[in-house]
């Protein structure tokens, strides 16, 4: 009994689970002159199960419209390939443009996830932002609120009046999709968005995207920055008495103390 216990919990420590890793790939043309426009996407689950009910949509400003793909099932390492259509209305401002790409998809278990991506989009004219935005990466709690700082800095030399959005996954909300503020020239700012899980799942990173818009002289001006948000399981409660002590704890340290039982049954069996 004791070598099956042993070995048992030496099993336990080192078998791994199944996961899907999507990543999104577009492309278009450098520069969109008319009032519809081709996007193609290519997507893979570099994963080792499949993704099931795969829905790709983009997240557009306003007066860009667009369709949804529906590659379905995505076996591992299978790539799809599709293609949106963007129609512009023409008084959107001449400019460039952050699109947010979102994936939604299904485990084995019906259990649904979501992926966010962005790309950029330039309609007639290209500019260059010259405000930027960092995120601070956060750890958040599954049943946690926390504060999301992002630092803007103005590297120009006049003020603008910005607009800051959050790009997140189904499984994060925030109180506020977006903020608007003042930047003075030469100057940084920070801000702040409440962030709270939404069935994020624990132990899992969950890349962000914020963009910056703003309009100068009949222009769009538009930069995009990323972050990660960690999420873990909610801190402050006691563990249970009954739980077993190979399950709450880190496997290496499981295997180790197994390894220390192992050591002192040989000792004991040699001076039996």
């Amino acid at each position: 009994m004791r070598k099956f216990f042993i070995i048992f919990f030496i099993l336990s420590g080192i078998v791994s689970a199944t996961f899907i890793s999507i990543t999104t790939t577009v492309s278009t043309e450098r520069i969109v002159r008319d009032n519809e426009t081709p996007v193609n996407l290519t997507i893979v689950n570099s994963g080792d199960e499949p993704a099931y009910d795969v829905l790709v949509s983009l997240i557009t400003s306003e007066g860009l419209d667009s369709n949804e793909l529906f590659p379905g099932k995505l076996n591992p390492n299978e790539p799809y390939s599709g293609e949106f259509k963007i129609k512009i209305d023409e008084n959107v401002t001449s400019g460039a443009y952050n699109i947010g790409v979102i994936t939604d998809y299904k485990d084995a278990n019906g259990y649904p996830f979501s992926a966010i991506s962005t790309f950029s989009f330039i309609i007639k004219e290209p500019t260059f932002s010259r405000v930027t935005t960092k995120i601070s990466e956060i750890t958040l709690g599954d049943k946690e609120t926390k504060d999301l700082k992002l630092s803007i800095r103005n590297f120009d030399d006049k003020p603008h009046s910005i607009q800051v959005e959050l790009f997140l996954p189904r499984e994060l909300r925030s109180d506020k999709e977006k903020k608007t503020l003042v930047i003075d020239k030469k100057s940084d700012e920070e801000i702040s968005f409440s962030i709270s899980s939404f069935g994020a799942l624990p132990r899992s990173n969950y890349v962000i995207f914020a963009t910056i818009n703003y309009e100068e002289e009949g222009l769009h001006y538009s930069s995009s920055s990323s972050g990660i948000i960690h999420v873990v399981e909610q801190k402050g409660f006691d563990i249970p008495s009954w739980i077993p002590i190979a399950i709450v704890i880190p496997s290496w340290i499981s295997i180790a103390a197994v390894l220390i039982l192992i050591l002192i049954f040989i000792l004991y069996q040699f001076r039996k």
